[in-house]
């Protein structure tokens, strides 16, 4: 999710102008465009991945919420699977968007810096510690907690952590809209908690994903400046 830097370190080294060189005149050019870029003003970009990440584990979410009622049934490991998919589909299709926004305007400009550093970090915090429930929630069992009880933090954490990201985006592009997004992502954690061991909380947790996720993504793509300026 993080756009390369390695551009603009390069064009910081040519600060002078020696008439009649072309090249060099490029090179400032260049260097330049990255100063412009590097105001905190820019738009955020990445808008793309909210709603890519929003979609995805809001579905997976209802998918499973179907699931555990028993309208739907995949067998045994039915309710690790929507999950597994989404995931997989999420990093596989970041990966993949990532070149494009990386090189839109504006993307090495502070705010979008800081703010696909955060939310990557987000990614794979949540990425990790959901694959570590998977390995270490049978130790739990034997100690009196109830089979997959663990698995009902995930979500409190989830936008618990959405908020800070939100909240740490918000601050580094100026766009203080999106502190809004911030405190609905906490509201979200705290209305799951309240629900945690609940199958509703799969409900609760798929309306918040597209409320936090995707619908402020959308947002963002509005406002996203053209490849080419």
């Amino acid at each position: 999710m993080s756009a390369s830097g390695e551009g603009y370190g390069e064009t910081r080294g040519h600060r002078g102008y020696s008439g009649g060189d072309p090249s060099a005149l490029a090179s400032e050019l260049a260097y330049v465009r990255s100063l412009a870029e590097e105001g905190r003003d820019a738009p955020l970009i990445g808008g793309v991945y909210y709603v890519l990440w929003g979609g995805l584990m809001g579905a997976a979410a209802l998918v499973a919420f179907f699931i555990l009622t028993g309208t739907l049934s995949l067998g045994p490991a039915g309710p690790f699977i929507p999950w597994v998919v989404a995931g997989l589909c999420g990093w596989g299709l970041s990966m993949t968007l990532g070149r494009r926004a990386g090189g839109k305007p504006g993307s090495l400009s502070l705010g979008n810096r800081t703010s696909s550093a955060t939310w990557f970090a987000v990614g794979v915090f949540m990425t990790l510690f959901w694959l570590a429930l998977v390995f270490v929630h049978d130790n739990f069992i034997g100690a009196g907690v109830p089979p997959y009880f663990l698995f009902s933090f995930m979500f409190p954490i989830a936008f618990g952590v959405y908020g800070v990201a939100f909240y740490a985006s918000a601050v580094a592009a100026r766009a203080d809209w999106l502190k809004l997004f911030a405190f609905l992502s906490w509201g979200f954690s705290i209305a799951t908690l309240f629900f945690s061991g609940n199958v509703y909380q799969f409900l609760i947790g798929s309306a918040g994903c597209f409320a936090c996720a995707a619908l402020p993504g959308v947002l963002l793509m509005r406002g996203e400046p053209k490849d080419i300026v």
